[in-house]
């Protein structure tokens, strides 16, 4: 018993993928066509290109933890957090780091650059400060103080000393002292009998900008 002739039915074009697309590369796949009524393959185009997978801008996520260092002779790191959309994204998987002038005293600048499935990168900026340094004394004199400190020369250019007769340094004066291996200075035209608080910070001159350390722990003086 013999049945007539159907014909050929075409299908939808089924694709088979022999190369996957990635965020950086094209991938490849080849598209067949078979016949719905006995399944023979019909039509055959291989090589046909993928495009790569699109990535998502990093222009709108935000950078957090970046904090001011202190010179140390080492690289500075940062313990950041990045978020876009709500999302906190990974180290290594989505975004990498780099870091241009993370070991002086001045300026550094960290770029987050988005990898894989992001694109484009962030740039935000950190002061790297000198060392700080403590002082040894202070002793009152008529109408003056005299303040000795420990010698800070590395990476510095100065010191600053700070008074003022309020323990949280309001209005506070600043005597700056211009070479670093200056260790005493003599602070005058004080009001007698009066009690005055003293600390004493170091700064370094990089280009036309000033960098500064943290304050030292105060002391305190009468004068005569």
């Amino acid at each position: 018993r013999t049945e007539d002739a159907k014909g050929h039915f075409p299908g939808e074009p089924v694709r088979e993928i022999s190369t996957p697309a990635t965020y950086d590369k094209v991938g490849y796949c080849n598209e067949y066509v078979y016949c719905t009524v006995c399944t023979a393959e019909l039509s055959r185009e291989e090589d046909i290109e993928i495009p790569k997978l699109k990535k998502t801008s990093l222009a709108k996520a935000t950078v957090s933890g970046i904090k001011d260092k202190t010179y140390t002779g080492k690289g500075t790191t940062q313990n950041i957090t990045v978020k876009l959309n709500g999302k906190t994204l990974k180290k290594g998987t989505d975004y990498k780091v780099s870091i241009k002038n993370w070991t002086d005293v001045g300026t550094a600048t960290l770029t987050v650059t988005g990898i894989n499935a992001y694109s484009g990168s962030i740039k935000k900026t950190y002061k790297i400060n000198p060392k700080g340094t403590s002082l040894s004394k202070v002793t009152a004199g008529k109408k003056a103080f005299t303040a000795t400190w420990k010698k800070q020369t590395t990476k510095t250019t100065g010191y600053q000393i700070q008074y003022s007769t309020s323990s949280k340094f309001k209005n506070a004066k600043t005597v700056t002292v211009k070479k670093n291996k200056t260790t005493k200075t003599t602070v005058k035209k004080l009001k007698a009998k009066k009690k005055y608080y003293v600390r004493i910070g170091t700064y370094k001159t990089v280009g036309k900008k000033k960098y500064y350390s943290s304050w030292s722990k105060t002391k305190a003086v009468k004068t005569k």
